[in-house]
């Protein structure tokens, strides 16, 4: 993988930041990047960092406090190579909403870049951003920290960087798997039960359901008995047939009586007799005649009536001419004034025709009105009078006729009566029939065939078939009771077998917390001594004694490492001193040899973690970052050793890039790469720009 160009806008100190400008990419191997401090320098790692794996890799700091001091928004792309092909990543923010992150790849033959859907940071580089910062970026002060790190300190670090802690986890998980074993095995002691128990409960159930069978046998015969006894008695139907019949007959007779009192009752306001009845034609005769009479009296009165009617109206008239008369004087008495003329005369106008009317005039037609209403009121008594006649005559008629209708209303009655008499007669005679047929053909089925002796021969079925009833309810709880013992009867044997499975489960459950007893063994024996003291300790060793040799002009080789101590005493280090070839404590070392020692242990970290898998839970696939980021890992050292330093770097092929932050002052014959990093001090914005080398080592 190969980082090609930078671009930052309103990161941290930079407005804009572009590397290199133009046409030109970053190249590979070693890039310094210098400049004074606080200018600047390790913010282009922290923004390479942060285009990759985005602020949470820097504990305690917000997306917002990267965004350059009074804007609003930042924007990183980071261009790069990888397996042959044209990436850059992109991440844009602002002081509040999320973090846009999108991935773009050049297609092959194409001009312009296409976004990768989808995108996941470190699936698509195989790295976790825990990873990251511990192979790929060395931050400043990081290397002397970690070649003044005591042994103990070490030894944990190193546990941590290549998970190693797993073997602890395994452990752990190993006492966790043996904790639930041990639980589920104590779980399934509490559920378990003796099988000579569930046994002992069998038996019991088992004598229950002798006595229970023995007792369904004796009430299966009593029940024989009683069904024998009901079938002796007639059936249900006959004695409902035959009680049917009583009743009948009974509520016919007592019908038949009850119309004939009646009839007799209702005959004595008559003139009849009850002897003179051989049939209803008798009472009909008698409605006819009474129906005659009623009608030549209705017709007599209804001419009366007429009569009566027509002299009332003649009355009505003659009341109403005197009416009349008496509003014509009313009338001429309040309308006529009279005045007197010259003549001496009274004269007024009359108000119908207009013409003068004199007072003698007046009084004429005074009296004639007054004449004329004693004439009609003479016509009112006389008419009066007719009318007196009339009520006289209708009156003992309306009486006669009214009685003629009470006595038709009565030889109804009779006549209805009489017909009910005959028809409960001939119907209770029927009946009685219908029983004797009854009783010539099942009469021998019954012991005492009258109502009293049905009634009690009733009482007496009824009672067995009561009986008969609760032995049977009986009988089958017994049954049910039977059944639901077999059924408990094959559960508790099924228990048998569940605590013969239980018995085996446990058995099973001590097999495998014993195994993993052995396992916890095998894991601190075998892991611990083969795959991290052979294995793991073996390669770092060797990797860091690679720069060892260069990093100190020869003096030291030969790293070796014991990492088999407790966490108490730590990770021991030793290393051969070629002058006098012993091998010595890298304690007793100097500042210097330490501090070189502790970059080579750093490089040589950060190479293996990329390339080795001391585990099985180890990554499987090697990172897709390859790049080195160092912030000033040589400030401790004097000119001679990072020259040496810097010359290793220049032709080491472990990495892809490295880019190395530096303050001090570069040797003269090393030649590479550089950013030169600059400052606006009056405005507090940074710049920076790419230099090629000069000379080609």
């Amino acid at each position: 993988m190969l980082l090609t160009k930078l671009t930052f806008k309103n990161f941290m100190g930079y407005k804009q930041l572009n590397l290199p400008k133009g046409g030109e990419d970053l190249p590979n191997g070693l890039i310094l990047i210098s400049g004074k401090n606080s200018y600047g320098k390790s913010t282009i790692l922290e923004g390479i960092l942060f285009a990759f794996f985005g602020p949470r890799i820097f504990k305690g700091r917000n997306a917002d406090s990267f965004i350059t001091y009074g804007a609003q928004k930042s924007e990183i792309y980071v261009y790069f190579t990888l397996d042959k092909k044209k990436y850059y990543i992109f991440r844009k923010w602002g002081r509040t909403g999320s973090i846009t992150t999108k991935l773009f790849e050049l297609p092959e033959n194409k001009t312009n870049y296409q976004e990768v859907k989808r995108f996941n940071v470190e699936k698509f580089f195989e790295i976790s951003s825990e990873q990251a910062m511990s192979t790929v970026f060395v931050r400043q002060g990081e290397v002397e920290e970690l070649a003044n790190k005591k042994g103990a300190e070490l030894r944990d670090m190193l546990i941590d960087l290549f998970r190693l802690n797993i073997i602890d986890d395994a452990i752990s998980f190993l006492d966790n798997e043996s904790k639930g074993k041990k639980y589920e095995k104590e779980n399934l002691e509490k559920s378990r039960v003796p099988i000579e128990r569930i046994k002992e409960d069998i038996n019991h159930i088992e004598k229950e359901n002798n006595q229970c069978k023995d007792i369904i046998t004796e009430k299966e015969k009593k029940k024989d008995i009683f069904e024998q006894e009901i079938r002796n008695f007639p059936s249900n139907e006959l004695i409902s047939e035959l009680e049917n019949l009583y009743n009948q007959k009974k509520i016919a007779y007592d019908k038949y009586l009850s119309y004939e009192n009646d009839f007799k009752v209702k005959i004595k306001k008559t003139e009849l007799n009850f002897d003179d009845f051989d049939s209803q034609d008798t009472i009909v005769n008698k409605i006819r005649s009474l129906e005659e009479n009623k009608i030549k009296l209705q017709r007599n009165k209804d001419k009366l009536d007429k009569k009566r009617e027509a002299t009332f109206k003649g009355l009505g008239k003659t009341k109403g001419r005197i009416e009349d008369i008496k509003k014509s004087m009313n009338k001429m008495e309040k309308s006529l004034k009279f005045t007197i003329r010259k003549e001496g005369k009274e004269i007024a106008q009359c108000p119908t025709c207009q013409n003068e009317l004199t007072k003698e005039h007046y009084n004429e037609m005074i009296m004639k009105f007054t004449n004329d209403i004693n004439l009609n009121q003479e016509k009112i008594d006389s008419i009066t009078k007719i009318l007196t006649n009339f009520d006289k005559e209708i009156k003992p008629l309306q009486n006669k006729l009214d009685k003629i209708k009470r006595n038709i209303t009565i030889y109804h009655g009779l006549k209805d009566d009489f017909q009910n008499y005959e028809k409960y007669e001939s119907e209770s005679r029927k009946i009685e029939m219908e029983l004797k047929i009854f009783l010539s053909k099942n009469g021998t089925k019954f012991k005492d065939s009258r109502i009293e002796g049905i009634k009690k021969l009733s009482v007496e079925k009824e009672k067995f078939s009561t009986e008969l009833k609760a032995l049977l309810n009986d009988l089958k709880e017994k049954q049910i009771k039977l059944q639901n013992n077999q059924e408990r009867i094959g559960k508790l044997q099924n228990e048998i077998q569940k605590m013969k499975d239980l018995a085996k489960k446990i058995g099973e459950y001590e097999v495998d917390i014993d195994h993993i007893n052995k396992a916890k063994e095998f894991v601190r024996r075998f892991v611990t001594e083969y795959m991290v003291v052979k294995r793991l300790v073996k390669n770092i060793a060797l990797t860091t004694d690679k720069y060892i040799k260069d990093f100190t002009s020869g003096q030291y080789s030969d790293l070796l490492l014991d990492l088999s101590g407790t966490r108490k005493t730590g990770l021991s280090l030793r290393i051969r001193d070629n002058y006098n070839g012993e091998y010595e404590s890298t304690e007793i070392l100097s500042g210097g040899d330490r501090t070189a020692l502790g970059i080579a242990l750093r490089l040589a970290i950060s190479e293996l973690m990329s390339t080795i898998r001391p585990t099985k839970d180890s990554p499987r696939r090697n990172p897709k970052v390859d790049f080195l980021l160092l912030d000033e890992p040589l400030a401790a050292l004097d000119e001679t050793r990072r020259e040496q330093i810097l010359k290793h770097l220049i032709k080491s092929k472990s990495f892809s890039q490295i880019f190395l932050i530096t303050h001090t002052t570069i040797p003269q014959d090393i030649s590479t790469s550089k950013i030169v990093v600059e400052k606006d001090l009056s405005t507090g914005i940074s710049r920076a720009k790419y230099e090629k080398p000069s000379i080609i080592i």
